[in-house]
């Protein structure tokens, strides 16, 4: 049985998409999360909207660790 709810790498790369970082849908997970790390940084000298979003994300994230995929959960692990 499926369950609608995990988060799978496609999950992982649409919500870092989604507040622009420049990720490429065929990378892994791991690949995603150091691009994001290093554009969190990057943005957070002006701490933009998109990094505030960014942050969210990653909070919300960690709140369903047990809905992530084992290579997601890796990735999560990098950014925090």
């Amino acid at each position: 049985m499926m369950i609608a709810d995990l988060v799978d790498q496609e999950d992982f790369y649409s919500l870092l998409h989604s507040v622009g970082i420049p990720v490429e849908s065929h990378w892994t997970s791991e690949q995603c999360a150091l691009v994001a790390l290093n554009w969190r940084s990057a943005n957070n000298q002006n701490s933009t909207e998109m990094a505030v979003e960014f942050d969210r994300i990653i909070g919300e994230l960690k709140q369903k660790e047990q809905l992530l995929l084992p290579e997601v959960k890796a990735a999560l692990q990098i950014l925090v």
